[in-house]
This record gives structure tokens, sequence and C-alpha cells, in this order.
């Protein structure tokens, strides 16, 4: 009996560690700010792209009304 008393007195202990383990745990954070910046550089990545695309396009477009006259 007296190891359940003990077991259960030693239980807020545990939990106020097991809070601060999990307070200063940074695995979580370093993980969301990498995903931010793959998230940016995705951003970036497509707004080149679509300028490329449109600056291509517009080339394409003189080139084809050239050649038509």
């Amino acid at each position: 009996m007296t190891f359940m008393i003990e077991k259960l007195s030693a239980l807020p202990e545990r939990a106020s560690n097991m809070v601060a383990d999990f307070h200063d745990d940074e695995n979580g954070s370093t993980a969301i700010e990498y995903s931010l910046i793959v998230g940016l550089i995705f951003l970036v990545i497509v707004a080149a792209v679509t300028s490329f695309a449109n600056t291509t396009s517009d080339m394409y477009g003189d080139i084809s009304s050239g050649l038509g006259n």
C-alpha cells in the first residue's frame, strides 16, 4: 500500500517535469521555421516562373505577329 501512496505523491512532480520538458523542447518550432522558409522559397520560384512564362509568351506572340505580316 505504501508503494501506491509513494507513486501517487510523486505524480504532481512528474507532471510538472513533463510540462517543463514540453516547454523546453524546440523540435517543433524548428520544423515550423523550416516549413516557413520552404514556403517562401516556393513562392519566389512560382513568381519567377510566372514572370518568365509571361515574358516568353509575349516574345513568341511578337515573333508570330512579325511572321504573319
